[in-house]
């Protein structure tokens, strides 16, 4: 663990990540189950073989203030959830608690975004959060991402970046590049392959961007599996910088850093070394001429100050900003 991993635990008497946002001190509380939703691997932050899922062909679906997550039975049953009027406090709580902790690893204030991790949370709450300054938000799932932007436009959402946080099929690649601004779960080159082809394509028909302005290349991340975890998607800390030479050979993607889900324990210093490592990989990546690498993707709710210490340049949070998510059916 690093020395500055170690202040900022000692700062919030984090010596069990179960603690809300590894912090005895916390102004948020999460409740010790949410832990399922910030770190478990395939089914948690950014699974993607939940059988649950509308990727994985379930049929049964439920309204969620007009918005039908098809295939996700969920319900909010017997959960205590913030009021939506709590949204934009709780937002700036976070954004402070982030600041101060760039601040304790001797970074700006300003160094580390936030990303919402919106997966199962209603349109008119990630409304709320956008309009107290967030910008950024992530999705699991790309259905639930086309229908969830489908509802912020027609609700007059503040502009704002969509991210792909969760696993994405070859097949899915298509949709996915067409309704996002980042893919962070790269994690081989025969999907960056493909995706740089359909990208490629996008490009010679003259496509647009959600802006309406010329496509570029599109951004990407590889999530790294820097845990060596078999419930985990992500790459091979060892296999990182040759994929990442072989995305930059790619011309119509463009690779800008690297995204992690951290280590699943209650280990601080094993959850502080994955992030280190994580570090460390993105630094070899730079050295080896990729300059545009400059993202670290890591730490969501219960560990984003261990990884803010360790180089973290985005963090995700959901549950600290919305509340519980709805439990599945």
């Amino acid at each position: 663990m690093s020395e500055r991993a170690s202040e900022q635990i000692g700062a919030f008497g984090a010596n069990e990540p179960s603690r809300a946002e590894a912090g005895a001190d916390s102004p948020i509380t999460v409740p010790a189950d949410d832990q399922y939703v910030v770190r478990t691997g395939k089914y948690g932050e950014a699974g993607a073989d939940d059988p649950h899922t509308a990727e994985a062909g379930k049929q049964s679906g439920v309204e969620t203030n007009g918005v039908n997550w098809s295939g996700q039975a969920t319900s909010f049953e017997g959960i205590a959830r913030p009021d939506i009027a709590e949204i934009a406090e709780r937002w700036n709580r976070v954004r402070e608690k982030v600041a101060a902790a760039a601040v304790r690893a001797g970074r700006d204030e300003n160094a580390v975004s936030i990303l919402l991790a919106a997966k199962f949370q209603e349109p008119e709450r990630v409304v709320a959060a956008l309009r107290a300054g967030g910008h950024l938000i992530g999705h699991n799932y790309i259905q639930q991402l086309e229908e969830s932007e489908a509802a912020l436009a027609r609700l007059d959402a503040p502009s704002h970046r969509i991210h792909v946080i969760g696993h994405v099929q070859t097949n899915k690649a298509g949709k996915a590049i067409r309704a996002a601004d980042c893919i962070e779960t790269l994690d081989s080159l025969k999907l960056a392959k493909r995706l740089d082809r359909i990208q490629g394509e996008r490009i010679e028909s003259g496509e647009r961007d959600r802006s309406g302005d010329p496509l570029g290349a599109f951004d990407v991340m590889i999530q790294v599996n820097s845990a060596g975890s078999e419930s985990q998607y992500g790459v091979d800390p060892n296999k990182v910088v040759d994929l990442a030479g072989g995305v930059a050979d790619l011309k119509n993607l463009r690779l800008i850093g690297l995204m992690l889900i951290g280590a699943n324990t209650d280990d601080v210093a094993a959850i502080a070394a994955s992030h280190a490592r994580v570090r460390e990989l993105r630094d070899a990546v730079v050295s080896a001429g990729i300059s545009s690498c400059t993202e670290l993707s890591m730490g969501m709710t219960g560990d984003m100050e261990i990884a803010i210490a360790e180089g973290s340049t985005q963090v995700r949070v959901g549950t600290a900003v919305f509340g519980p998510r709805p439990v599945m059916k």
